[in-house]
């Protein structure tokens, strides 16, 4: 276990405060991309979409389509956040900026390196879960959607183990492409059919679509938030996206 060990050394934190700093220079133009992105996916999708889609079904009765999409835009902001600051963030750092050889240079060993990484895209994507919750906090206000906002806090440290979960699948392809253009593998053939097939924008009925979610957290993540925020069954997903993310963490990591 000395690879979970290695998660709460000092050297980790060491690496996630190096990430941090450097991302607080530039925290203003860091900062719209979270607070933009699900008002435009909400008039996209939301508007767009749902001047056809009125509304569907949700465990038995009616739910106003951008009432459906909102929490799953939620979790969605957590996964592209998490798999995109592991995937293109750490491919950066470690090929071309040289940071991970600079920090092995020190006290801090590979396992430290990789659980810095890991961690880091686990705040971010926590802190952008933060901002996109405000965002709905504000629609919420003005009257577009019809959410329960009392537990909305309570999802935010579930966002963090989620994405550290994704934080170390981006990881594992970071590790074993051989270009930065490469990347565009993992991005096509992975990181888009997860979001796009996760429920977060329609209902999934197909049994076979419906199968091959049960081994999605993200999917256990949007049903879940979606339980909390509008009402129905949130535990199982919630025990779903934990363990999905524990098991990426468990086998990916070491």
């Amino acid at each position: 276990m000395s690879w979970l060990r290695a998660a709460l050394e000092w050297q980790s934190r060491a690496v996630v405060g190096r990430h941090l700093r450097v991302y607080l220079r530039n925290w203003y133009t860091s900062f719209l991309p979270p607070a933009l992105e699900p008002l435009t996916m909400l008039l996209a999708f939301g508007a767009g979409l749902g001047g056809y889609v009125a509304s569907l079904t949700w465990h038995g009765r009616p739910v106003d389509y951008m009432t459906y999409v909102a929490p799953g835009l939620l979790a969605y902001a957590t996964f592209m956040t998490a798999i995109f600051q592991s995937l293109f963030g750490a491919f950066i750092r470690m090929r071309y900026q040289k940071t991970w050889e600079g920090q092995l240079t020190t006290q801090v060993e590979l396992a430290h390196v990789v659980w810095g990484e890991v961690l880091w895209a686990g705040l971010l994507a926590t802190m952008y879960a933060v901002i996109v919750s405000l965002v709905l906090v504000g629609l919420q206000i003005a009257g577009v959607l019809s959410l329960d906002l009392r537990w909305l806090p309570a999802l935010w440290p579930a966002s963090f183990v989620a994405a550290c979960g994704f934080g170390a699948l981006g990881l594992l392809f970071t590790a074993i492409v051989p270009t930065i253009d490469h990347m565009n593998l993992p991005v096509f053939l992975v990181v888009l059919p997860m979001g796009m097939l996760s429920s977060t924008y329609f209902p999934l009925e197909h049994p076979v679509l419906v199968a091959l979610n049960l081994a999605n957290p993200l999917h256990h993540l949007c049903q879940a938030f979606r339980g909390v925020l509008i009402g129905g069954p949130a535990a199982g997903h919630l025990a779903g996206a934990l363990l999905l993310s524990a098991l990426l963490l468990a086998v990916l990591v070491p």
